[in-house]
């Protein structure tokens, strides 16, 4: 008998159960998806055997009407990992001028001209569980908007910032910088104009990236949006217990994940968060820590972005639920766009406040604002206070350390 690992039995059980959903719902929809159903799927390699899943999810998806997809969309979404998922989606084509419209910046180092129509670069930043996805997803609903994530520029910028500011680096001479500077420009315009072709009526094309502010393109216009972090870490907590493999825990926590992780599998509704990682003091303190740097570098940070005439806009995730309306009508006027030209938010596009229930092994898993206070005890308040307490009030959530 053939060993399986747990985890090459799972890509097993999730290619057979959506074989069986498609022949059960659609035998006879497409000749793709029948062809493809008739292809063995057993490889030799782990690796092997998830680019024959990806394969075969595409060829589904693309063969497939509108109304099947969505039968079969809540059923990928539980039975297939998410980093077969992920792959599933391929980047749009490009027009017949390939990347080059992207090189040529016009007026300023953000703005491009593309066969004549003039399109503008942003970026969206904020922490990890602060409605960055939120934002990103009003933004698309204006057909002038475009909006992908997480592309994570600044390990390119950091890269810049070493070539070209150690003195001793031939980089670091005035005219290299520039021209260092431009070409690491170019490729930050390439990749995000090279991933919204799928929208070429879109103007504004954006990058969501849960960092703190700070410049990719020169005077490109910077969207922030923050949530209190004691919400941040309950919500980050059920992030990262719903997920089905370790690669995205930090290496000193993943012992307390795999310990909890059975338990929250047999019982999400009634698995009790302070028996996973939001009970492990070091977890709690590292991401505090995290949610400290990223509002105090983005604070520090608003001045000089403000002197260079970058524009900046500040939601919080909180006014956000209050006044969606109002808040909306802010993201579009920062952008010059027409509100009355967007769909409508709603449950569907994941769009209005809250998500009506609870669901713990969603990514969209509750959406609250002041879930904190009954989740949280005093020993991990102490903990945040002493992490993140100045920052907080810093950021207006708390007069004092007194909660």
């Amino acid at each position: 008998m053939q060993y399986r690992s747990p985890k090459r039995q799972r890509r097993v059980s999730s290619s057979a159960s959506i074989r069986t959903v498609l022949r059960t719902v659609a035998p006879r929809e497409s000749v793709s998806i029948v062809r493809f159903l008739n292809t063995p799927l057993d490889t030799p390699t782990l690796e092997h055997r998830d680019s024959q899943l990806t394969r075969f999810l595409r060829y589904a998806k693309n063969a497939s009407p509108e109304g099947l997809r969505s039968v079969l969309r809540p059923v990928v979404r539980r039975v297939v990992p998410e980093d077969v998922r992920a792959n599933i989606h391929e980047l749009p084509p490009v027009g017949p001028d390939g990347l080059a419209a992207a090189d040529r910046w016009v007026d300023n180092h953000y703005t491009i001209r593309d066969a004549g129509t003039l399109r503008r670069f942003f970026f969206l930043c904020g922490c990890f569980k602060s409605g960055t996805n939120w934002v990103q997803n009003l933004l698309n609903l204006h057909p002038h908007a475009r909006v992908r994530g997480e592309f994570h520029f600044e390990v390119l910028r950091n890269a810049v910032d070493q070539l070209t500011n150690v003195y001793w680096f031939l980089g670091s001479n005035p005219r290299l910088r520039e021209v260092a500077i431009d070409g690491s420009e170019a490729m930050v315009r390439r990749m995000i104009y090279a991933s919204t072709r799928d929208k070429p009526k879109a103007i504004w094309l954006g990058d969501r990236t849960p960092n703190p502010l700070r410049t990719v393109i020169r005077g490109a216009p910077q969207i922030i949006i923050t949530r209190d972090v004691r919400d941040v870490l309950v919500s980050w907590s059920f992030h990262h217990m719903r997920l089905d493999n370790e690669m995205g825990i930090a290496v000193p926590f993943r012992e307390c994940w795999a310990a909890a992780r059975p338990g929250f599998e047999a019982d999400p509704k009634g698995f009790n968060p302070l028996d996973g990682l939001l009970g492990h003091e070091g977890w709690v303190r590292h991401h505090a820590k995290q949610w400290a740097h990223i509002c105090r570098a983005s604070r520090e940070a608003l001045p000089k972005l403000e002197e260079d005439c970058t524009p900046v806009l500040q939601i919080k995730y909180e006014q956000l639920h209050a006044d969606l309306d109002g808040e909306v009508q802010r993201l579009y006027r920062f952008l010059d766009l027409d509100p009355k030209l967007a769909e409508a938010p709603s449950a569907k596009t994941n769009t209005r406040p809250g998500f009506g229930r609870e669901d713990r092994k969603s990514f969209y898993r509750k959406g609250a604002v002041g879930e904190w206070r009954e989740t949280l005890p005093d020993r991990i308040r102490t903990i945040i206070k002493e992490e993140a307490g100045e920052e907080l009030i810093a950021a207006g959530y708390e007069e004092g350390l007194d909660w």
